[in-house]
């Protein structure tokens, strides 16, 4: 369950902060002060991840016990999980707003950014021995 909580809180603070990075320095050419500024909305955009983000890290959690009882290799259960979570946070991103591919780069930018962070998540961190006999 660590495993779980550690990729999750990882997604949900990481992929606000690089998306406001992204966006705010490299394509609005905005100034290190003017993003520093949006604090407030950083913090909203982490806190409605977490909630929009809970019935998929359960089933997240639920794949990763059923992984980890029926395959021998972490790497095995982590491509597996890779999997799940960037198609998950599509999903997601689709239930939530189903005209996002319409809207342009910035719009897919953020699901990009969230997508590839989860992914990142479950590469960096490590199936302990406790979570794979659990």
């Amino acid at each position: 369950m660590r495993y779980s909580i550690k990729v999750w809180i990882f997604t949900v603070v990481v992929s606000p902060l690089l998306l406001f990075l992204i966006l705010g320095l490299i394509i609005n050419s905005s100034k290190w002060n003017e993003i520093l500024g949006s604090w407030p909305i950083i913090s909203i955009m982490m806190i409605y991840g977490l909630v929009l983000s809970i019935p998929a890290m359960i089933i997240f959690w639920m794949i990763q016990n059923k992984l980890i009882s029926t395959l021998t290799s972490s790497i095995n259960t982590k491509i597996i999980l890779s999997i799940y979570s960037f198609i998950s946070v599509w999903i997601t991103f689709y239930i939530f707003d189903k005209g996002f591919l319409e809207r342009g780069l910035q719009q897919l930018l953020w699901v990009v950014i969230y997508s590839l962070t989860i992914v990142i998540g479950v590469w960096i961190f490590e199936l302990t021995k406790a979570e794979q006999v659990s």
